[in-house]
């Protein structure tokens, strides 16, 4: 994290001074920088949503990397910021791209409550598709930021033509490298980008 002493052509800085600069580092610009940076982040996800392309991959990691060192929130899976409804920004999922892409979808979202995670891809033209897992935290987990899950119903509902459910399809873990009260960032086991922010 880097220091910041400032100097004026009227003032010097005493070795008092240097000392505690170097103690206490310059939070207001961390968090400027922080602001910029998720600025430049939403706005790199709203060109790009439902797209990803390695150009348009690496020009978000490149931002969402320099981010995460700035993240305000330790201990990010057991913090109660994470318990909410988000919605998708960007994502580098294949198959949640397809329902974007395709124009089937033009929100989706993601419930954290309790130990239950619920996707909902709401179709435009009625009916739906979600997911519906259990989550746990990882306690082994550097700085505890991993959240384990498993999904255990999948419900396909196509409005008057009826609602079909599905077995369980998977599981994994997602690591939320940032967090603050409107935007979280995860990767996963899959070595896939979950961008979002929160449902106010």
């Amino acid at each position: 994290m880097e220091t910041v002493v400032s100097f004026s052509a009227q003032t010097t800085t005493s070795p008092l001074q240097s000392f505690l600069g170097s103690l206490f580092p310059n939070t207001q610009s961390n968090n400027n920088a922080a602001i910029d940076l998720k600025q430049q982040l939403i706005s790199e996800c709203r060109d790009n949503i439902g797209y990803c392309t390695p150009e348009i991959r690496q020009r978000i990691e490149e931002i969402m990397y320099q981010l995460s060192p700035l993240n305000p929130t330790k201990d990010t899976a057991t913090s109660p910021l994470l318990q909410k409804k988000w919605v998708l920004e960007w994502t580098s999922e294949k198959e949640i791209n397809f329902f974007l892409e395709k124009g089937f979808s033009d929100e989706i979202t993601q419930t954290l409550s309790g130990d239950t995670l619920t996707n909902d891809i709401p179709f435009v033209k009625g009916g739906s598709f979600g997911v519906t897992g259990e989550i746990s935290i990882d306690e082994q987990s550097q700085g505890l930021q991993r959240t384990n899950f498993k999904f255990t119903k999948a419900t396909l509902d196509l409005a008057k033509w009826g609602e079909y459910s599905f077995p369980p399809i998977g599981a994994g873990w997602f690591d939320t490298i940032y967090l603050d009260s409107d935007l979280r960032i995860d990767t996963n086991s899959r070595d896939d980008i979950l961008i979002c922010k929160a449902v106010t």
